[in-house]
């Protein structure tokens, strides 16, 4: 039988979230530059989040996850788009 060392799976699972999360915050930083243009303070606001939500994404608890499927299930779409996996 294989053994999924969950540690190790979970360092390539942040790799993943984090080499996707650069080309969203790229994204993100121009869009509130616009909404700063326009003087869109809710839209600033609303992106400012996006973008906390996006640097704290790899706070992640593995302490209840058991399998590789349980980890890659915890790929935030809303976020990060579609999962590589």
């Amino acid at each position: 039988m294989i053994q999924i060392n969950l540690e190790k799976a979970l360092e390539i699972h942040k790799k993943k979230i984090r080499e996707r999360r650069e080309v969203v915050f790229k994204d993100l930083d121009i869009q509130f530059m616009k909404a700063l243009e326009k003087g869109n303070t809710t839209l600033s606001v609303e992106i400012g989040t996006k973008k906390q939500a996006l640097r704290d994404i790899t706070d992640i608890d593995i302490s209840n996850i058991s399998t590789l499927d349980e980890l890659k299930q915890i790929w935030d779409v809303e976020l990060l788009g579609e999962s590589p996996y």
